[in-house]
């Protein structure tokens, strides 16, 4: 569809943000006045307790200025990104953000290389004095700040660090096209969006073609986006190099205080019970009856003559019921988030594809959607939903300083809804069809985030290495490693052919450089607060509450274990797979 075709009442409300796209622009100068008046603030940031206070009422009124700005733009990007006004307000959003960043380089020097003794003393000020842990955050990168000039350098180079991924998204988004294959007489053109949808047909020529087809296409292009993947993660390591962390890695885990043996020791788990998805493997082999078991077999759900379609007013009432565990006023907020323009629900024509949860301190939350009506998509609406509440409660309940969540937390709020919406439906489940599809859907998903994304995050650590090492990444090197790590993961009883060895182009999260190895730890810490949620004491849901309105005001590995869960070992880890292998044989016992 062309999106004025699309009822308002499943368009997000962008006018919540700016009433008109003029707002945007006007609050760009205002933001570039106010970034000017803290230029004013260089060599004299801590002078005195009053020249302190002062620049950090500035910077919060410009951070939440330029945030809310930068926000806006890219909702309105994404909403059809052929649209070449939205996508030049979102190169004018990154411009500024970039210009404005690189103007600023001398605020984190300038606090480094002042007495910390003296900003403690300063803190203890009622006024800031709950800004102590913002500020000891900040003088953990001491020694991985330059001097002004430098940083200043690294500001300037912000925009050409980003633009393998701008380019990757735009190329993948707005510029390639995929074939249109013939069904039942009708042509009917792939797309991101619907790919997996196509993929769960009955017809397995269909599904083959449609699979044979959409990987071409990335084939087709992947010596272009060897290159962009080359571009961002040299950036990366480049910086890494100028900062003095001995590996991009350990740069990226350094943002969350996180140690670089979690990493690790998520890949030795699934490593020692790769079984578990091998196992699934060959379930879906002999439930399907095949002896040529093909990529184009792995999204068939493991039940036989069960479609259930839901349009988007009765995912609405089944979320609702699905969050009641969580007490009365988180189902009214998402109530009212369903209400007021929180969703933009339908895929339409130039629409980035995926699902995301987007916002500011300033804004309600954004949840960008391309609903199909599949179960699959319920799971998706609350998941999404979920960050979004994540968002709101923190937002409500910290200061702006601590009015986000690290990236290391940011996916377990989401997987902890989507348990507990498999938990409700199981329950209400009205046939054996409909249990064992859930029982699928539950194992499916630990294979797709736990498995999945850790066989990416090893994709990425892998070829990170070599980036990191001078080495060339040709696409024939990357189709090459991740036909291996297929390889590995599934076992004998698939085909890991030259199609899938190209898939590893069509991960647009390789551009958030070590972030997908997340999903993975998210969703074992998901299942054990599920748990807590669903069986526990009033203490435990009361605990998970604080979890999700914590913030950034406590490093994110002790907002975890405040909540029940320490992730610092593999324990919890292993846990979530002994969940997984009684659930995949609940699942062999339902469909065999």
């Amino acid at each position: 569809m062309e999106r004025k075709d699309i009822d308002q009442r499943l368009k997000w409300d962008t006018t919540s943000i700016y009433a008109k796209d003029e707002d945007f622009y006007e609050d760009i100068e205002n933001i570039k006045k106010l970034a000017d008046k803290l230029v004013g603030f260089k060599g004299k940031i801590t002078a005195s307790l009053d020249n302190f206070k002062e620049f950090i009422k500035l910077d919060e009124e410009f951070s939440r200025k330029l945030e809310k700005a930068c926000v806006y733009a890219s909702l309105k990007s994404d909403e059809d990104t052929r649209v070449t006004k939205y996508q030049e307000m979102d190169q004018v959003a990154t411009n500024t953000y970039v210009a404005l960043t690189e103007a600023l380089s001398f605020v984190r020097p300038e606090l480094l290389a002042t007495d910390q003794e003296k900003i403690k003393e300063y803190l203890k000020d009622p006024e800031i004095a709950h800004l102590s842990h913002y500020f000891e955050d900040i003088a953990r990168y001491k020694d991985h700040t330059l001097d002004e000039k430098s940083e200043q350098i690294i500001a300037s180079f912000g925009k050409t660090a980003q633009n393998p991924s701008a380019t990757y998204m735009i190329f993948s988004n707005a510029d390639m096209s995929f074939p249109s294959v013939e069904k039942d007489g009708e042509e009917i053109e792939i797309t991101d969006a619907n790919f997996v949808n196509l993929q769960q047909d009955k017809d397995r020529d269909f599904r083959r073609k449609v699979y044979e087809e959409y990987y071409k296409t990335y084939r087709q292009f992947s010596n272009t986006l060897a290159s962009t993947l080359d571009g961002d993660f040299s950036a990366h390591n480049t910086e890494a190099k100028l900062r003095g962390f001995s590996s991009a890695r350990e740069m990226s885990l350094f943002a969350n205080n996180l140690p670089e043996e979690i990493y690790d020791n998520l890949l030795e788990v699934v490593h020692d019970n790769v079984d578990i998805h091998r196992d699934y493997t060959t379930l879906r082999k002999e439930f399907l009856g095949v002896d040529d078991l093909g990529f184009h077999d792995i999204y068939m759900p493991l039940v036989k003559d069960y479609d259930r379609k839901i349009e988007f007013d009765e995912a609405k009432e089944i979320v609702l019921e699905a969050i009641k565990p969580l007490g009365e006023e988180y189902v009214e907020v998402a109530k009212k988030g369903f209400e007021t323009g929180w969703f933009d629900v339908c895929p339409n024509k130039g629409k980035r594809g995926g699902a995301y949860s987007s916002g500011s301190y300033d804004t309600q939350p954004f949840i960008l959607l391309n609903y199909t009506n599949t179960i699959d998509d319920v799971f998706t609406v609350i998941h999404e939903l979920g960050h979004s509440m994540h968002s709101y409660y923190t937002r409500s309940n910290q200061e702006y300083q601590y009015g986000s969540y690290s990236i290391f937390l940011a996916e377990i709020a989401s997987t902890t809804n989507e348990l507990l919406l498999l938990d409700y439906m199981l329950k209400n489940s009205k046939s054996e069809e409909e249990t064992a599809y859930l029982l699928n859907y539950f194992v499916n998903q630990f294979k797709s985030t736990v498995f999945r994304q850790t066989m990416f995050a090893e994709f990425e650590h892998k070829v990170n290495k070599l980036v990191e090492a001078g080495e060339p990444i040709p696409a024939e090197r990357l189709h090459g490693i991740y036909k291996e790590l297929n390889e590995d993961l599934f076992g004998k009883d698939i085909e890991v052919d030259e199609f899938i060895s190209a898939e590893w182009a069509r991960i647009p999260h390789f551009y958030m450089f070590y972030y997908v190895f997340q999903y993975a730890t998210g969703f074992m810490s998901a299942v054990a607060l599920s748990q807590k949620i669903l069986h526990g004491t009033d203490e435990d849901r009361a605990a998970y509450l604080d979890y999700l309105k914590a913030g950034e005001s406590e490093y994110p590995l002790e907002v975890l274990k405040k909540a029940g869960v320490d992730m610092t070992g593999k324990d919890a880890m292993q846990k979530a797979m002994d969940v997984a292998r009684d659930a995949l044989k609940d699942l062999r016992e339902a469909i065999l």
